[in-house]
């Protein structure tokens, strides 16, 4: 291959790779608005709903001080997520990340 072949490839990848980018992101908007995973042909748009984070701390906040110090591990800080287990709190509040979608061929 040339030097004049090999820039023609190369600029016909180019434009191939934008138009493929922009065809992504219309999919992409696609599947966040239905929110779930689609599968079509070889072709699959995977959504997550964004990851949770818990927080502890705050669901553990009326436990008793003496409660809290067996819960404290070795550079003195709070295992929070063992407390609110051992104390049986289930009402946890938690931030949802960002939903997401990635596009990938199967094989």
């Amino acid at each position: 291959m040339n030097a004049s072949e090999l820039a023609r490839l190369m600029l016909y990848w180019e434009s191939q790779k934008r138009g493929l980018a922009k065809t992504e992101g219309r999919i992409k908007e696609a599947v966040l608005e239905l929110g779930r995973t689609v599968d079509t042909g070889c072709v699959r748009a995977s959504y997550s709903a964004g990851r949770k984070k818990y927080d502890y701390e705050t669901a553990a906040k009326g436990v008793a001080p003496s409660t809290i110090r067996a819960f404290r591990v070795v550079r003195e800080a709070v295992d929070w997520s063992g407390l609110c287990r051992d104390q049986e709190i289930t009402d946890i509040p938690f931030t949802q990340g960002e939903p997401s979608v990635t596009v990938k061929l199967m094989e």
